[in-house]
């Protein structure tokens, strides 16, 4: 395919937030399209289970992009950890529809079908195995209230027997960005695989699979001239930071920064535990 840019017009929250709302449309849209094509026949229990997870996955997409306009990003990491594990699921059901019947008929309250850990390993191989632990890790600990999060999952932190208090301040809109990306991310790559699904089903929307891959395009371009930016600022503040795998995120060659962006005064007060500076 061949490689070009797609500049976005506008500033960066409402370029962030267009392409969101955006991929949200086209899911939705596709959902209907599914539903109303198969509301006279017999519609397969792998499509039905795609339509239920890809619906929850929008709701939950416009939840997070409420969060993230006030500021609350601990409160979106639990719904990003949701996501993940949801878009895991059709991943994995999309390799084999059979899997639609165990999703379906499971009746443990205390469990889901699939643990995290199988389907990843499953799923994903070497440096992208890699990546996709280091991401679900990271929010994990958030969701589960984990006290290693530090301030990335708590707004005060007690290190070295200092409090340490998270200010929120969102320099640059690196956070925002970030929760936008991941979501928009989360929700594209379930809907390929839901996509798939419909596919498999006798139902090929061909014409929203091109836009929400011209989307993601767009939102990896984006995304990329956002890192940039950021890194150009740290650039200025002093010495290049080095940038931990826990750090990356997916799509592939797309960067997601979850540190706080340095100052001189607080060099040492990092979101990320694996951050390092040189």
């Amino acid at each position: 395919m061949q490689d070009f840019r797609i500049e976005v017009v506008g500033d960066k929250k409402q370029s962030y937030q267009s392409l969101l709302k955006e991929l949200q449309f086209i899911v939705t849209e596709s959902i209907e399209i599914v539903t109303n094509h198969f509301r006279e026949v017999h519609i397969s229990k792998s499509v039905g289970v795609a339509v239920i997870i890809l619906k929850r996955l929008v709701e939950s997409t416009k939840s997070g992009e409420l969060l993230i306009s006030k500021k609350f990003f601990r409160d979106a990491s639990i719904l990003v950890t949701n996501q993940i594990e949801l878009r895991l699921d059709l991943q994995y059901i999309s390799n084999d529809i059979t899997r639609a019947n165990i999703w379906l008929s499971h009746e443990n309250q205390s469990i889901k079908p699939w643990r995290v850990s199988s389907l990843l390993n499953d799923l994903f191989k070497g440096m992208e195995l890699d990546a996709e632990k280091g991401l679900y890790k990271r929010f994990s600990m958030v969701k589960h209230g984990n006290p290693v999060a530090d301030t990335f999952g708590f707004p005060y932190a007690i290190v070295n027997n200092q409090l340490h208090i998270d200010s929120n301040e969102d320099v640059l809109l690196a956070k925002f960005s970030l929760y936008s990306f991941i979501f928009f991310c989360e929700l594209y790559r379930a809907f390929k695989a839901g996509l798939f699904i419909f596919k498999l089903g006798g139902y090929d929307l061909k014409l929203q699979e091109n836009k929400v891959d011209f989307l993601n395009y767009a939102m990896s371009d984006l995304n990329s001239s956002s890192v940039k930016e950021q890194l150009k600022f740290l650039d200025q503040l002093g010495p290049m930071p080095e940038l931990c795998k826990s750090c990356t995120t997916v799509p592939e060659n797309c960067i997601g920064i979850t540190c706080v962006l340095r100052r001189r005064k607080k060099v040492n007060q990092f979101i990320c535990d694996n951050y390092k500076p040189k």
